[in-house]
């Protein structure tokens, strides 16, 4: 029954994604009147849909160019290149159109038109590869607005198409240069062409995650725990600086107040510093955070006396993360810490962290 009820969810999620169109605009764009024509494009991706985006209402939904990727770019292309005989047929392969869409912040939304574009020339009835381009365009949003998220996508992707085409119109005019220069000296084709295709390189949109986390603290000195809301961005290469509020509650272990003769410790403290994580591999994390607290701190003696003060120090952790499903799922974390600060009960402690959360 088990394996039923996967099939069943799965087939239930494929009708929920409906696919809409996206119809691109024929507004032409400046090729400096260069003579060549486009007179084919090919669509060599393996889904030829755009991916998922948001529509007009909100709905999550799979996009494509109406009627077609080839149809739609090479109306959109016809506008702004030359359509005489004399003009030199280009020939164009999609190799990569998508669009990209993920939360990038806590009230922000991030979207993405990414590109690959392959010119080609035909030379003895065969396709000669000229320029190889990638390029992405980015637009962020507030939460708060993701009804301007669909209007902006077909300009997104016309922009794409115009900066692929351009780059590559700049690349056939050096190309096309005259073959011979002053003093009847032959260039060669290293000289008239560039090899190295020009590549706008971007990793892909990370995935947000929303996290609900339980962690324990233990430690020399103290103990207690930490409840927190974590929001992120995912990202394969760049260190990761989660939104993040919590609320902790921690007491100093009673064995450590009476070795200095205190009945109780009341502490007070802001600070600032980064708490992030470094990702290792797909759903694994390593954590790594400073702080340094400013604050106020009130003991109590034995015999009764209070004794105030200024309380400053610098705190580091170090651990793991696991994050193994990116949709639903349990969160596991483990960590050492360790502490340096001014105060009169203890000045240095060090202990470790296990923690346990919901991925939703």
């Amino acid at each position: 029954m088990k394996h039923i009820w996967n099939i069943s969810m799965f087939f239930l999620s494929s009708i929920v994604l409906s696919q809409e169109n996206i119809t691109l605009k024929t507004i032409p764009f400046h090729t400096e009147n260069v003579s060549i024509s486009i007179a084919q494009v090919f669509d060599i991706r393996k889904k030829k849909n755009l991916g998922l985006g948001t529509n007009r209402h909100g709905e999550k939904v799979i996009f494509q160019l109406y009627p077609d990727a080839p149809t739609a770019i090479l109306n959109f292309m016809k506008t702004s290149f030359s359509q005489t005989k004399d003009a030199k047929p280009i020939f164009i392969k999609i190799k990569d159109l998508e669009i990209q869409q993920s939360q990038s912040s806590i009230s922000h939304i991030t979207t993405r038109v990414y590109i690959n574009l392959i010119f080609y020339e035909k030379e003895n009835d065969k396709l000669q590869k000229l320029f190889d381009v990638q390029h992405y365009e980015d637009e962020t949003f507030a939460i708060s607005n993701t009804s301007k998220i669909f209007e902006t996508y077909e300009q997104r992707i016309r922009a794409a198409l115009e900066y692929c085409s351009l780059s590559f119109i700049n690349t056939y005019k050096k190309r096309s240069k005259p073959e011979s220069i002053s003093g009847n000296l032959q260039t060669s084709a290293e000289d008239v062409f560039y090899k190295k295709s020009e590549m706008k390189k971007a990793k892909r949109l990370g995935k947000w995650f929303d996290m609900l986390t339980y962690r324990k603290v233990y430690s020399k000195h103290k103990e207690g725990w930490k409840m927190s809301y974590i929001g992120f961005a995912d990202s394969d290469k760049d260190f990761i600086m989660p939104f993040v509020i919590s609320y902790d509650k921690y007491s100093i272990k009673r064995s450590s107040l009476l070795n200095k003769n205190y009945t109780s410790v009341d502490a007070f403290s802001i600070g600032g510093g980064f708490d992030g994580y470094l990702k290792i591999i797909p759903g694994l994390y390593a954590n790594i955070g400073v702080e340094v607290p400013l604050g106020l701190e009130i003991t109590k003696k034995i015999e009764g006396k209070k004794r105030h003060n200024f309380l400053i120090g610098i705190s580091s952790r170090q651990g793991i993360k696991i994050i193994p499903w990116k949709e639903y799922g349990i969160v596991i974390g483990a960590g050492v810490f360790q502490q340096i600060q001014t105060s009169k009960v203890y000045t240095k402690n060090f202990g470790f962290e296990l923690e346990l959360g919901v991925n939703f």
